[in-house]
């Protein structure tokens, strides 16, 4: 509890405190709106990027692979083409058993060998069914054994070349067969010829040349993995859609690229970016695969600027915080001075004032000023002050000004019967029921002193006062309030003197109301409980 100086009166360090509490409460709330807010959208933004930049860059991984396949398998294909043309290699074929064409032939065959990348080729004559591998005899097979389908099929199906795929569990090896017919000058076969190319070895190197963290997959056109760093996939033969999480999305989407298109797009968790595309002289299909967490969406320097500006953000909140603290300290200074005086004067509200706060301190101070305490309406203050701005402002324009004096009658003999306490009850309900017949904003009740009131009419009529005159004696009768020590009713009557007159600003409120107070003196000589004109009032002051 903190004590003034001068006086030793406490004061409540929480009515001191309640508007700086605030302003850091709300300062906190916004900030940390701010914070999370602009968290949730750093985030967002920060994956939309990541995703966007890494879609590219799997996209450039796909379309780089793929081109490396492409171009590795392509060569061979067309060393083989050639010698399948070759007129040295097809006199070969048509007289296997010439010694002088098989030399020259197996010299030209050695040059082929020699620029493969595998350095290996394969030939078959259908003259003898002998199969020769590297310029060397290796065995005599059956054509119609099916374990040779892909001879009938070279020979007697094929125009060009053709593929052969096959995995060796003893070695790991994925060998890809590339098989081209050798024709005669009536395009008749009479034999083939190839070499095998070891995917494998080749995938391999794709693996140990990639530095990347992405996961990559070949698969062919019925989604059967041919390439992957985990050898077990090819040589379990799975099905990509199968053995990945969002390999139905992969494959579908890889089914649907146009001939050279390359795509990337999220998967569906929104936790990764996968990128396909087509290898076309496999009939493969090349996928890479990169997931994300929250924290790769945060190790960017966009991280640090963000973080930057929140502390920023922070410094400002808490340097207009102490700007803000420095404003409040006259205020607060206001607030002990009032505080002190209401509890000087007794005048210390009903309700528990250390839970308000300095805003409501001063406006209970100032209801205090301008509101009677007993009645709760307007006080002589407020009459005083209000008439004067009436007067002020309406007689600009020529405007009216209706007032009306009221009295309770006999209230002294009121509380001679019934007590003090009755007769602040009586003035309540006299007032309230005054207030009841006031229904313009501009239009206004107050206690002008002990049992007396007023009623200010702004710009209204004769008729209209005679009117509201009426209603405020039918109100109070309607109260029925008793009164056995009236000499004129048994309830509570009042009685009231009213003038009115057109504005001007040499007058002032006295004017008004002492012509009111001689109609009302008028009311009470002749019987009271009743209404007195007293006519109206000139420009400056003077009857008419």
């Amino acid at each position: 509890m903190a004590y003034n100086s001068i006086f030793s009166i406490p004061v409540s360090r929480k009515r001191q405190s309640s508007m700086r509490r605030k302003f850091i409460f709300f300062s906190s709330i916004i900030f940390l709106f701010i914070l999370v807010f602009g968290s949730m959208v750093f985030i967002n933004l920060m994956e939309r990027i990541m995703h966007k930049n890494t879609g590219h860059e799997l996209m450039q991984t796909v379309e780089i692979e793929r081109l490396k396949l492409e171009a590795y398998v392509n060569s061979e294909i067309a060393i083989v083409l050639k010698m399948a043309g070759s007129p040295v290699i097809l006199q070969y074929f048509l007289n296997p058993n010439e010694p002088d064409v098989k030399k020259i032939a197996f010299e030209d065959i050695e040059g082929y060998r020699t620029i493969l990348a595998s350095n290996s080729l394969f030939w078959v004559n259908d003259a003898d069914m002998e199969f020769w591998l590297d310029s060397k005899y290796a065995y005599t097979f059956d054509p119609d054994d099916p374990d040779y389908y892909w001879y009938k099929m070279t020979m007697y199906e094929t125009d060009k070349y053709n593929f052969n795929i096959d995995y060796d569990p003893s070695l790991e090896v994925t060998n890809l067969w590339i098989n081209a017919p050798v024709f005669d000058k009536n395009h008749k076969p009479v034999g083939i010829l190839g070499t095998g190319v070891n995917l494998s070895e080749f995938i391999d190197g794709i693996y140990q040349n990639y530095h990347g963290t992405a996961d990559l997959f070949f698969f062919n056109a019925s989604g059967e993995i041919t390439g992957a760093k985990n050898i077990d996939l090819v040589a379990d033969k799975r099905n990509i859609a199968q053995e990945l999480d969002h390999g139905n999305e992969i494959f579908t989407r890889a089914k649907h690229l146009n001939t050279g298109e390359t795509s990337y797009f999220k998967i569906k968790d929104h936790k990764g970016i996968a990128a396909v595309g087509s290898v076309l002289a496999l009939d493969w299909h090349i996928a890479v695969i990169q997931r994300f967490t929250y924290v790769e969406y945060l190790q960017t320097g966009m991280t640090i600027l963000f973080g930057a500006m929140m502390a920023v953000l922070l410094v400002v909140i808490v340097i207009f915080d102490i700007f803000i603290f420095r404003m409040l300290d006259p205020l607060n200074r206001m607030i002990k001075s009032i505080t002190q005086t209401l509890f000087g004067l007794e005048m210390n509200p009903q309700t528990d004032s250390g839970q308000k706060g300095e805003i409501e301190t001063l406006g209970e101070f100032f209801h205090m000023t301008i509101i009677d305490p007993l009645t709760n309406i307007y006080n002589r203050r407020y009459f005083d002050g209000n008439v004067k701005r009436i007067i002020k402002t309406y007689s600009r324009t020529g405007g009216t000004l209706g007032l009306l004096m009221l009295d309770i009658d006999y209230f002294k003999k009121y509380n001679d019967t019934y007590g003090h306490d009755e007769g602040d009850n009586c003035l309540k309900a006299v007032a309230a029921a005054l207030s009841k017949c006031i229904t313009r904003d501009e239009d206004f009740v107050a206690r002008y002193g002990g049992e007396e009131f007023v009623v200010v009419l702004p710009n209204t009529d004769i008729t209209g006062i005679h009117l509201i005159a009426e209603k405020l004696l039918e109100k109070v009768r309607e109260c029925r309030i008793p009164h056995k020590a009236s000499d004129i009713s048994d309830c509570v009557t009042i009685s009231i003197g009213g003038t009115t007159g057109t504005l001007h600003y040499m007058q002032n409120g006295n004017d008004y109301v002492k012509c009111a107070d001689k109609a009302l003196y008028e009311s009470k000589k002749n019987g009271r409980n009743r209404y007195t004109f007293a006519g109206c009032l000139d420009r400056e002051g003077e009857h008419d």
